[in-house]
């Protein structure tokens, strides 16, 4: 009790001189009372919280908060003069303290003093730092405090280059002016967890937070190994999750009766199962939703999903995924008359783009402005276009886009040039007019015939994820003079606006792929990600399955929700013994690599997709068996120990052993470290990009992919065109079709010529 005192009094103070009054009288209350207790470490309090707990230190590689992630270097020059950053604080955190440890290379033409390096933080001065001649042309390093009372949610750190190399007549775009950031500088905050108040109107927060580009990691507590309903129950939870997260990755790692070690979690309980640290909350009458103090936390949250009955779960879970429901206070009982949303329709995924109808770049659109840029060297502006995974694209596919756009005038006798890109690849180039500040353009953006989810690697053009680009470039002409000719040499700044109403056309796609295909799973999460609520989609996992395995199966349902966008309330869970519940649906398998399977070859491949049929073939015998298997002890309790020190883990798919118009996808580990290895990799959203064929092995570093035993077709794509496609890649073919259809025209014409010849005779 004592400690929790001290911590009390550390996170009350509110000035210097009160907290040093504070203290003495903490320690003086300690020694009167007895032995003091052991030492704590040091952990800096910001002074103007008293809802703060313990602290925590982040460190952040200042390169990796970039805007688009995807940066490798910063430089800045006289023409670009700034570098913004960007990152967030989570809700449920404070930062008291904050430090930017700037490591650079300076241009050693710079003039000492006069140049200098200005830091901000949202906008406002933190530090200006001169250039001097032990900084300038060699590595270097600066440590500039932030002021942690001015940030928020979302944060910007812009690093402003003033460099010269001249006293006067300076050209900005000289070659000379330029600063390195090295890839070693970092920004460390010092933060403290916060007391939330127990509040359901702040979900998804505190357990996702999208304010960050952190992952989300969101344990999973049951009572003991889980039912089908609660595992319908969690499944919803986790796609729900996944959905807000994005491609931040998410992971859920299941525990049973256990309080995980640190952070906020849910935990699932009913009246006749639940977890031993909710045995004081009252009986439950129906599906319930509390957010509670998870226990001996002074931060830590717990959101319970609770029912009288296990069906009541699967409410619970839906009523929370649901949209437009307004949640108040710790508290909330779903309503009798509550109905889950009816099956979405194919195709319906927020995240995609519908090329049905012609789509304004405003629903493509993130956040404001983002079609806005300014400055004198303008950045380009980005946009994310998502299709489905299974488009194909034919000679007759096109994607149009009529173009609106507003511009400063180019100076007099100077080039300005608007460009378009998609992925890289150039769409479209227009000269900006010197007379007008509006314009427009109609242009088809590049693509090549194919899937649209590249197998075997990028493709030029269009694909499933797309970046639409805008570069906008005006000539910069600054003749700097000399000393006793001086002429102006200020590069002005200039402005471009991409209208959001601008819409792009699609025509000639169609929703036509060749199963199975790791590739769709791994990219777009098809074709369970058809129908986003997962209505046509069943979850096969062992009824008592290990920790682990339940881990995989969320951590998969998390990366479709990632994919959709949307909650799978409709998603159903299942054992293969549940034959009736696994008809019409495609199948998402989570089970154990075969003790057969030794190695990485193209016969084991052959023996993982044989044994996705083996598993159904006697479901009830084999869940008698492992029933009996466990009589001794429950396997959730237990991993396997065959392979505890491999990592051995693969992604398998074939037709579906219980419906042939079905796809399956099998989620195989060998152990606990195979099991980690494919949670870890499942859970991010940005891994397994390279996973291609019909069965791939997992390793830590590696992917090897095998060509699938046999292939099928699914999709909307018309006969004829069908026929072509299987044509295209056989030219033999073609050649002896047209000859056997010139000798059938030929033939033709000479019979028709000789019965004419006979009517004339």
């Amino acid at each position: 009790m004592k400690p929790l005192q001290l911590l009390s009094i550390r996170s009350t103070r509110q000035t210097r001189m009160r907290a040093s009054v504070l203290a003495c009288s903490a320690l003086l209350a300690l020694g009167l009372a007895g032995a003091a207790p052991a030492a704590e470490p040091a952990v800096p309090a910001p002074v103007w919280r008293t809802d703060a707990t313990a602290g925590i230190t982040q460190s952040l590689d200042l390169i990796g908060l970039v805007p688009g992630g995807q940066a490798t270097a910063v430089k800045l020059t006289g023409a670009t003069p700034t570098q913004y950053f960007d990152f967030g604080v989570r809700a449920d955190e404070i930062v008291s303290s904050a430090v930017l440890e700037l490591d650079f290379t300076a241009s050693p033409s710079l003039l000492p003093s006069t140049s200098q390096i200005n830091v901000f933080l949202n906008g406002e001065l933190q530090s200006s730092q001169a250039l001097t001649k032990d900084t300038i042309g060699k590595p270097s390093h600066i440590s500039v405090p932030l002021n942690a009372k001015a940030m928020k949610s979302r944060n910007q750190v812009a690093i402003e280059f003033v460099g010269h190399y001249q006293i006067v007549c300076e050209n900005e775009s000289n070659k000379a002016l330029w600063l390195d950031i090295a890839p070693t500088s970092r920004l460390t905050l010092a933060k403290q967890n916060l007391r939330l108040s127990n509040d359901l109107a702040q979900l998804p927060l505190p357990f996702v937070d999208a304010a960050t580009n952190e992952a989300t990691v969101l344990p999973f507590v049951f009572a003991g190994n889980p039912g089908r309903e609660e595992k319908t129950a969690a499944a919803i939870m986790a796609g729900h999750t996944a959905a807000i997260a994005g491609w931040r990755g998410a992971s859920f790692p299941v525990y049973f009766s256990e309080i995980p070690g640190s952070g906020h979690f849910v935990a699932f309980a009913t009246n006749d199962k639940r977890p031993a640290f909710l045995a004081e909350l009252p009986p439950f009458e129906g599906p319930e939703l509390f957010m509670l103090d998870a226990p001996g936390s002074l931060h830590e949250k717990m959101l319970v999903i609770a029912g009288k009955t296990d069906a009541d779960l699967i409410t619970a879970a839906q009523a929370l995924a649901a949209s437009g429901q307004m949640l108040i206070g710790p508290h909330h009982r779903v309503k009798v008359d509550f109905k889950p949303a009816e099956p979405a329709a194919p195709y319906t995924s927020r995240n995609w783009v519908n090329t049905d109808n012609a789509v304004p770049l405003r629903e493509l659109m993130e956040y404001p402005e983002q079609l806005t840029a300014r400055g004198t060297s303008l950045p380009a502006l980005h946009l994310t276009m998502r299709l489905a995974p299974d488009i194909y694209l034919t000679s007759a596919s096109e994607v149009n886009v009529n173009l609106l756009y507003r511009f400063t005038k180019p100076a007099a006798g100077q080039a300005a040039q608007l460009r378009t890109l998609v992925n890289g690849a150039l769409a479209d180039s227009e000269n900006l007019s010197e007379e007008a500040s509006r314009g427009a353009k109609n242009l088809t953006l590049p693509l090549t015939e194919g899937p649209a989810v590249a197998v075997g690697g990028p493709r030029a053009g269009l694909a499933a994820v797309n970046d639409i680009s805008f570069e906008a470039r005006y000539q910069a002409v600054a003749n700097e003079g000399s000393p006793d000719n001086c002429r102006a040499a200020t590069l002005p700044a200039h402005q471009i606006q991409i209208d959001p109403s601008s819409m792009i056309e699609f025509s000639g796609m169609y929703h036509y792929a060749h199963l199975p295909e790791i590739a769709l799973f791994a990219q777009g999460g098809f074709p369970f990600s058809k129908y986003a609520d997962l209505s046509q989609t069943a979850a096969v996992i062992a009824d008592n399955a290990p920790a682990s395995m339940l881990t995989t199966l969320f951590n998969a349902i998390g990366r479709i929700g990632a994919a959709t966008g949307a909650a799978p309330v409709h998603v159903t869970v299942a054992s293969a013994a549940d034959a009736a519940l696994l008809k019409n649906k495609d199948l998402l398998i989570v089970g154990s690599i075969p003790e057969t399977v030794l190695d990485i070859s193209a016969d084991s491949a052959k023996a993982l997709t044989q044994a996705l049929g083996d598993w159904f073939k006697k479901p009830v015998a084999a869940k008698a068996e492992a029933t009996k298997a466990n009589a001794g002890g429950s396997q959730a309790q237990r991993e396997p120990q065959e392979f505890l020190t491999t990592s051995f883990a693969a992604i398998t798919s074939a037709k579906s052993p219980v419906d042939s118009d079905r796809t399956a996808v099998a989620l195989l580990s060998e152990g606990a470290a195979g099991a980690h290895v494919l949670n870890t990799r499942i859970a991010n959203p940005g891994d397994l990009a390279q996973a291609a064929g019909g069965t791939v092995f997992l390793g830590e570093d590696s992917l090897t992919g095998f060509a699938p035993l046999s292939t099928y077709t699914v999709g909307d794509m018309p006969w004829f065109r069908r026929v072509w496609l299987s044509l295209a890649d056989r030219p033999f073919i073609l050649v002896l079709c047209a000859l056997a259809a010139a000798l059938a025209a030929g033939a033709g014409i000479f019979f028709y010529m000789r019965r004419w010849i006979r009517r004339r005779s």
